[in-house]
């Protein structure tokens, strides 16, 4: 189905989200987003920070436009410190100020499918990189089942109906602490691609993940 601006609502309670599809794993994905206009020009061109894990652990050591001594920061933050790219932050005298922060607000990823259990496994699989919602056919006597599944995962679960979609749980919206660098790095991915419309695969948490072809930015 097509996803209308009162289902985006539904799903994530708040209105002006946009979308975009992604390939992860063993299907499409969609991802709802919100732009964040504080970075767009910093971000100008399509800046992005690129696939270096430790690139966002540093700057997530840093707090958002404070000046810090870099002999606060770790010796292995110090060693990755150069890689950080130099738009993303300001150097001074033994100081470094963070200017760069997430490029969109990363809402939710929604894999859609017929079979609950299907679209619920291919949601689990993602990790908690993201909040999660699946979106499956009217679930009738399931969904308790289908319910309590989903509830214990920390997934969110929504049916399609005839009148539009039904939201019966949310989904744990906690990005856990050693996933945060991976939550920014995917924004940065969803970024990147929407901006060049590329189709090149990249990795993630161990996953496959590029905009697809056919896919366009829907507001």
């Amino acid at each position: 189905m097509e996803l209308k601006p009162s289902h985006l609502r539904t799903l994530t309670g708040s209105a002006g989200v946009r979308t975009v599809d992604l390939r992860m794993r063993d299907g499409t994905v969609t991802a709802l987003y919100h732009p964040v206009e504080d970075q767009a020009r910093l971000r100008a061109g399509g800046r992005t920070l690129g696939a270096r894990l430790g690139v966002y652990q540093v700057l997530q050591a840093l707090p958002l436009g404070e000046w810090v001594a870099v002999d606060a920061l770790t010796e292995r933050e110090q060693n990755i410190l150069p890689a950080v790219p130099v738009w993303a932050r300001k150097r001074g005298k033994r100081k470094v100020l963070r200017l760069a922060d997430m490029p969109l607000r990363l809402d939710l990823l929604l894999v859609r499918g017929g079979s609950w259990r299907t679209v619920l496994g291919r949601a689990c699989a993602l990790g908690a990189v993201a909040p999660r919602t699946v979106l499956c056919s009217p679930l009738r006597q399931e969904e308790e089942q289908a319910r309590l599944e989903a509830a214990y995962r920390g997934v969110g679960l929504a049916e399609v109906r005839e009148d539009g979609v039904r939201l019966l749980e949310r989904p744990s919206r906690r990005i856990p602490e050693p996933m945060a660098p991976f939550h920014w790095r995917l924004a940065e991915q969803v970024f990147g691609s929407i901006h060049q419309g590329s189709d090149r695969a990249e990795v993630f948490t161990g996953t496959r993940c590029s905009v697809a072809r056919d896919a366009r930015p829907r507001t």
